[in-house]
């Protein structure tokens, strides 16, 4: 009943709906009164009401509507005037979009669109939105069409959703080749322009080099030099768009009801009246200005100014979509900028490396007059027959590393002349077989030295190849010198074969030597690139060896490659076409007797026999290793890579009346150092293996050698160089070249440094012993009744215990005697290690009462266990300890124990 009217049973309900049809005067509607509705629209009404999905039915020739709770969410301001209004009416704004269904659906033909795009007036504006709706005809009592069935879907926020997601995504692929500011900038506006319907308009102003002013570098939707839209402006300007805001923010900044410049504006759409401004006939009210920083820069580089669309709300969403286009803008020009900084770097290492390569040749042309000066005396001196032995092997010895200083020279220049493309080659026709087997074959005396066998394969090839023979002597050389270097063990095999197709000649030089990282593979021509920490018989090298040789490969229009595989040895394979029609014809020239090879080969034989630690054809030993005795100022440990510098330091060393054992390498210093300590160690930073640095922390990391002095020597000069040797825990740092008399002072001054602060840690040392025996004798010893005790005799097991590492201190040779661990095994290692399992509990509570523990079962170095009875005195975080073995007495008592219980049981059962 309402107002004393029955309700109709369709109309029945609990919801709003339902209630406000009850209470509407439909006798004021094209329907007329309720009671005088058909069945038809009764029984459909009763549907739509009944129904959670939002229903809107459409009746009669005024096409009246009436609908559902779920309908009227949908309405906005429309509802209620919409409820007996015309569908035509309510509608109007969207008939474009929802006219010719409607039309077709009164003509009995159901409809169905799905996400279709439409601008409701539904909230005082008009706004777009989407919706998947269909509109089914209802038959009435006649037969005939007396309205529509329409449902709809609201799919508004999931096509935004989508729209806007696709803009980002777009967005994102599109910067991805932007080189700077500006072309993002100009990627930015052409991807956004596509997306005007939710960013009517997209202003992007890059800041100037000097951070002065902001410059307009791309728009869409909005034309330039408008007020709103001007070409530059200050970087800290106020209008027409509050850039200092948004500048110190570094947040999006929503431009509504806001002072801009002198103009008190209630709406952005008032700056922009008049102006042609995106996609719909009214400009937009909202603009957002989303700053573009990146870390560590005081002003935004990009600022971005974007326009909201007038036609849909700004909610959360809308916000999120801004904040998410803001954050992608800030990583492309992360990107970008970080893109310019590589290419500045690759610029100025490009300028530097050409400053290097010109520096070079510059300098190794004035290297080569004054090493002239110096090798043709010193070759003089070498051919007197009255020439001492003595300074003979001095003079040697500068000989051999002055023409070693001449081939780097060499190199150094022939690489840069070949960068600076002014090398000049003459190519004749050469048996590429027989040269390449002359060149190898200087190497054999070297490789039997170090026990390797080399093997030369190279039969005459069909036909001649063209080289420059200085070239060729160069590229072998340098590939069996540099197999040498990194092979210790097995062989080197030189090989000369047509190619496959016959087109060509390969020299193969093959190795059994360490190989090559994977990792490291690719970069083995590239110019300066060693392998750190490789094995090698040296560390020395310029680094430019496979670099040179592949420039000079390259100038022959062959090719190298190479292969490895690491421990297992190394392929460098090199192919030469046949012929000539490869090379420019005014480079040919006829053939000429080959010169002799071993003359061009001798500097790189010799250096690398100086790698090879036992005596040479020249004469060349390592430095004796003097043995120690009272009449020495000490031992030194010796660790150079070079010969030369072993047998020269070692003998200015032994000279002054020192011990001397030089070694090839860090890992052969470690050993012999802890095979037998030395006095002091003098080590060169750059050997292959473990370097002086590797070798340095290994002796700092070991307890018997930590306090051992060393001195560093090392080629690299400088106060930085000097302070990181210092740093890593060497006791001196010597930078080559030195004087004799400074390295002898200097080493003596260590090892005199070192002597007085041992025997000032002995005097201390022996100190606190007196006075911890003192303390033992009258604090520890009472239990046993011993006096006068002796730390090294006493029958009972000493130790000291650091309580907060709980490990052996020290412990006494009874210890050893007891349990057979030697002091060596026990000092350093947790007291716990050697407790049986079942016992340290009470172990472990007996130490913190402090007190005479129950007996413990202690491990033999035999595995049996010992039972040992103790107690223990606190001193500070010491724990003073004295033990006894009672393992006979604890067996004896078990042993009385056990027949005591047996005699026990055995009189039970006599009673029974």
């Amino acid at each position: 009943m309402t107002n004393g009217v029955t309700t109709p049973e369709f109309l029945v309900g609990s919801g709003g709906m339902a209630a406000l049809i009850r209470e509407k005067d439909w006798s004021a509607t094209p329907l007329g009164p309720v009671e005088a509705w058909p069945q038809s629209l009764r029984t459909t009404v009763s549907l739509c009401l009944a129904s959670n999905f939002p229903i809107n039915i459409i009746w009669g020739p005024a096409h009246t509507q009436i609908y559902n709770d779920g309908y009227r969410l949908l309405c906005g301001d429309s509802h209620p005037r919409a409820l007996g209004e015309g569908y035509d009416v309510t509608w109007a704004s969207a008939w474009p979009a929802i006219g010719g269904p409607f039309a077709r659906a009164l003509a009995g033909e159901t409809t169905f669109l799905e996400n279709q795009r439409m601008f409701l007036a539904r909230n005082g504006y008009l706004e777009e939105t989407f919706f998947t709706f269909s509109t089914s005809p209802i038959r009435d009592e006649s037969g005939g069409i007396g309205g529509l069935f329409h449902p709809v879907t609201e799919t508004t926020a999931a096509m935004l959703a989508e729209r806007r997601m696709r803009a980002l995504r777009d967005a994102a692929a599109s910067f991805a080749s932007a080189a700077d500011a500006e072309e993002l900038a100009g990627l930015a506006a052409s991807t956004l322009a596509a997306f005007a319907f939710d960013l009517p308009f997209v202003l992007l102003y890059v800041l100037s080099p000097d951070g002065a002013e902001y410059r307009l570098a791309a728009r869409t939707g909005l034309a330039s030099g408008t007020s709103v839209s001007p070409e530059t402006f200050a970087a800290d300007a106020t209008a027409p768009w509050p850039v200092v805001e948004a500048s110190a923010g570094q947040g999006s900044i929503n431009v509504g009801s806001i002072d801009v410049g002198s103009i008190k504006v209630g709406s952005v759409a008032a700056l922009l009246s008049g102006t042609a401004c995106g996609p719909y006939d009214e400009p937009p009210d909202r603009v957002v200005m989303l700053p573009v920083g990146v870390p560590g820069v005081a002003r935004p580089p990009l600022l971005a100014v974007v326009g909201v669309s007038p036609r849909l709300p700004y909610d959360d969403a809308y916000r999120g979509f801004h904040e998410l286009l803001a954050a992608t803008l800030s990583a492309a020009l992360a990107t970008v900028r970080a893109r310019e900084d590589e290419r500045r770097r690759a610029e100025a290492l490009a300028e530097l490396d050409r400053a290097k390569t010109a520096f070079f040749s510059n300098v190794s042309h004035e290297f080569r007059t004054p090493l002239t000066l110096m090798l043709g005396p010193l070759e003089e001196s070498l051919v007197d027959p009255d020439l001492p032995p003595a300074e003979r092997q001095r003079v040697a010895i500068a000989h051999r590393n002055g023409r070693r200083l001449l081939r780097l020279v060499n190199s150094l220049l022939d690489f840069s002349r070949i960068e600076a493309g002014r090398v000049v080659a003459s190519y004749e026709p050469t048996d590429l077989a027989a040269l390449t087997a002359d060149l190898a074959s200087n190497f054999r005396s070297a490789c039997e030295r170090a026990g390797l066998s080399l093997t030369i394969d190279a039969p005459p090839l069909p036909q001649p190849v063209y080289l420059d023979h200085d070239m060729w002597e160069k590229v072998v050389l340098n590939l069996l010198s540099n197999a040498f270097k990194f092979t210790f063990e097995g062989s080197i095999r030189v090989t000369v074969h047509p190619s496959a197709d016959g087109t060509a000649a390969e020299v193969v030089v093959a190795d059994t030597g360490i190989g090559i990282p994977p990792g490291d593979l690719p970069r083995m021509f590239e110019r300066f690139h060693r392998i750190e920490g490789a094995r090698g018989r040296s560390s020395e090298g310029s680094g430019i060896g496979l670099a040179f040789v592949q420039e000079l490969v390259t100038l022959h229009r062959g090719t190298i490659r190479a292969e490895s595989r690491q421990g297992l040895g190394s392929v460098f394979t090199i192919t030469i076409p046949f012929g000539d029609a490869h090379l420019p014809a005014d480079r040919l020239g006829a053939a000429t007797p080959s010169g002799v090879t071993s003359a061009r080969a001798s500097p790189f034989v010799e250096e690398a026999l100086g790698w090879l630690p036992a005596e040479d054809s020249a004469g060349r030993a390592e430095a004796p290793v003097v043995p120690h005795n009272p009449g020495t100022r000490g031992r030194v440990l010796l660790a150079d890579d070079n010969a030369d510098m072993r047998a020269y330091v070692a003998n200015l060393l032994h000279a002054a009346g020192f011990a001397v054992e030089a070694v090839t390498d860090g890992w052969v210093a470690l050993a012999a150092a802890r095979r037998d300590a030395p006095d002091l160690v003098l080590s060169d930073v750059m050997m292959p293996g473990l370097d002086g640095f590797g070798l340095l922390r290994a002796l700092r990391g070991d307890p018997r050698l930590s306090d051992l002095p060393v001195i560093l020597l090392s080629a690299r000069a400088g106060e930085e160089a000097r302070v990181e040797g210092l740093k890593a825990g060497a006791d001196d740092y010597l930078t080559k070249p030195f004087a004799a008399r400074e390295l002898v002072a200097r080493v003596s001054t260590t090892l005199n440094l070192a002597r007085d602060r041992r025997e000032a840690a002995l005097r201390e040392s022996e100190a606190e012993l007196r006075a911890l025996n003192a303390d033992l004798e009258r604090r520890v010893m009472e239990r046993s009744g011993e006096r006068g005790l002796i730390w090294q005799h006493s029958p009972d097991l000493l130790s000291i215990i650091d309580m907060p590492s709980a490990t052996f201190e020290r412990v006494n040779p009874a210890w050893t005697a007891t349990l057979g661990w030697g002091m060596g095994e026990m000092e350093g290692k947790p007291y716990m290690d050697f407790v049986h399992d079942d016992d340290v509990a009470a172990s472990a509570a007996a130490f913190e009462r402090v007190q005479e523990g129950e007996p413990v079962r202690y491990r033999t170095r035999d595995g049996d266990w010992r039972w040992l009875s103790w107690v223990a005195v606190p001193e500070g975080e010491k724990l003073y300890s004295s033990a006894r073995d009672v393992t006979a007495e604890r067996e004896a008592g078990e042993a009385i124990a056990r027949s005591e219980e047996a005699l026990r049981q055995a009189q039970n059962m006599e009673a029974i």
